[in-house]
């Protein structure tokens, strides 16, 4: 498949700003937790208090994207720098595309990372197996990750979503991920299966740099 030709699909704009609740599921045996999303929206005061966002995209898609492949284990990640140590990583949150099924399971992934060299998955910073999914496409997912005891000292660290189904050639089969095209930061990596080695989005197809929507909140030790 022409690589390019993945990267022509286009997703709808959507308003900047959303919230969202989630609602948390235990699995059983497993020893990872399970988080589905409603809508909902958060005041200003409210999430001034809760922590501080950590974010590099204007909250506009201008299209979305997904691992073209019938394996597993694809991830779109991006680079967080805190403003502050220590630092406690509190919520994350992944933009949804409407293409494909977004309803699909997805795991989270946090590792250690520089923005130089990208993620580090010898550094895996979950204490369990965190997975969520999207209730419809367009919307921010938002995964608690307040049990997890993740705490950054120095440097910086990477938050990914992973495909745990294959999303075919074309992404139909699965979920997509909004992606933010102006004024990109060079935080955003791509690999196309779980054998598949750490690339730059923007050396991906020579594309052209963007910024994968994703973010991360911090709250003060």
């Amino acid at each position: 498949m022409d690589r390019n030709s993945f990267w022509s699909i286009a997703s709808k704009r959507i308003p900047a700003g959303l919230g969202i609740i989630v609602l948390i599921f235990a699995l059983s045996g497993c020893g990872g937790s399970s988080q589905n999303s409603a809508e909902a929206v958060k005041p200003a005061d409210a999430v001034k208090m809760e922590g501080e966002e950590i974010f590099y995209d204007d909250g506009l898609p201008e299209s979305q994207h997904s691992p073209w492949t019938n394996a597993t284990g694809g991830q779109l990640a991006a680079v967080f720098t805190p403003t502050f140590y220590p630092a406690v990583l509190a919520r994350v949150r992944f933009l949804l595309g409407i293409n494909g099924i977004p309803t699909t399971e997805f795991r989270v992934r946090v590792f250690g990372a520089t923005v130089s060299n990208g993620p580090d998955e010898s550094q895996d910073l979950l204490a369990s197996e965190v997975t969520a999914s999207a209730l419809f496409g367009n919307k921010w997912v938002e995964v608690d990750l307040s049990d997890q005891n993740i705490i950054i000292t120095s440097g910086d660290f990477c938050v990914a979503m992973e495909w745990l189904t294959p999303p075919g050639d074309h992404g139909e089969n699965a979920q997509f991920i909004g992606v933010d095209h102006s004024n990109p930061d060079g935080r955003s990596w791509w690999k196309t299966d779980s054998r598949s080695q750490w690339e730059r989005i923007e050396e991906v197809a020579n594309i052209g740099d963007r910024d994968v929507m994703i973010r991360a909140t911090i709250i003060k030790k």
